[in-house]
């Protein structure tokens, strides 16, 4: 009987070392969790804030190329604008083109003139029309001798009359120049200022 009562005795507290086994197994678990929960929380805020991060350097590097982009064409703009003739030489183009038609042997009709401003480029665009008249030859000289000035001007249209068999011929010829303004151009928004007013 006292055999029996050991292992009474001795499954109770079996069963006594296993529940607490368990409650502190359940104990830690809920520790470990309790405990880790916030580490995570953290660990998925950090990773989250590099995400952002990362955006946003992205972000400023594309800004930043296209602020290079826009300032190296910007310099490629003045550049260009710079290499047309200031205004006040539209006086010397128009003798130029008289002068190049009389050593031509041609006789100069009419000249008209027609300016426009081009505000947003600071140019000038002015268009002339000339009535030439001679032979067919020299007006054809001419010509060619225009073909020399072509970064200043650009021949936009020849309507002639007569027969080049003949000799003689009429012709009108219309011209397109461009010059510098006397006004620079509007000032253009420069992408970092525009990325400034955006946020």
């Amino acid at each position: 009987m006292g055999a029996l009562w050991r292992l009474v005795g001795s499954d109770r507290t079996a069963a006594a070392l296993a529940g607490t086994a368990a409650f502190l197994l359940l104990l830690n678990a809920a520790a470990i969790f309790a405990l880790d929960l916030p580490i995570r929380r953290q660990t998925l805020a950090r990773e989250e804030a590099l995400y952002a991060l990362q955006g946003e350097l992205r972000a400023l590097r594309h800004a930043a190329v296209e602020v290079a982009a826009a300032r190296r064409l910007e310099g490629d703009v003045n550049r260009l604008r710079g290499s047309f003739p200031p205004r006040r030489e539209v006086v010397v183009l128009v003798r130029d083109l008289s002068g190049r038609a009389a050593a031509a042997d041609l006789k100069v009709g009419v000249i008209d003139y027609k300016p426009s401003d081009l505000p947003d480029e600071g140019l000038l665009k002015l268009g002339i029309a000339m009535g030439l008249e001679g032979r067919y030859a020299d007006l054809r000289r001419f010509l060619t001798g225009l073909e020399g000035m072509r970064g200043r001007l650009a021949i936009t249209h020849l309507a002639a009359t007569g027969r080049a068999a003949e000799g003689q011929v009429s012709a009108r010829l219309t011209l397109t120049a461009y010059f510098r303004s006397d006004r620079p151009p509007p000032e253009t928004p420069r992408p970092e200022a525009a990325g400034a007013e955006a946020s």
